[in-house]
């Protein structure tokens, strides 16, 4: 019996310590610099990830409709009829649009007057980014 108490005892904590898997580590490491805008933070209100407030909570957005954090009531008029025509955060749209917000976004629409209203980008790791914050969404 204490064989076994000892299994599980350590099992648990071998759980509670794991080593992140590459792509969750360097998801993680990207979340440093969203951070500062966005947070993590579950529909119960636990928080997953702290962050700023002065961005959309990225709770969900694997598969969400753009401009669709009912909490959020500063989206753009462009993003608000992006999510309106179907646009939907999948891995490559996400990974698209930090490469470049205002082109995406120009793209998109075919408006080139249209801006993203994000003052970031990032040419690499995004789809670490979106699988860090697709699986802390689970």
């Amino acid at each position: 019996m204490p064989r076994t108490l000892a299994a599980v005892t350590l099992t648990a904590l071998a759980a509670t310590f794991a080593i992140p898997a590459p792509a969750t580590a360097a998801g993680m490491e990207l979340w440093r610099e969203c951070r500062v805008c966005h947070m993590v933070a579950a529909p119960d209100g636990t928080v997953l990830e702290r962050g700023g407030r002065s961005a959309p909570n990225l709770y969900g957005i694997a598969g969400r409709r753009a401009g669709a954090d009912a909490n959020f009531r500063r989206y753009s008029d462009v993003m608000q009829q992006a999510g309106r025509d179907g646009l939907v955060w999948s891995r490559e749209n996400f990974v698209d649009y930090l490469r470049d917000t205002n082109d995406f976004m120009q793209r998109l629409t075919g408006d080139y007057d249209s801006r993203g209203h994000m003052n970031a980008s990032l040419s690499e790791g995004a789809d670490a980014l979106f699988d860090y914050l697709r699986d802390l969404s689970r």
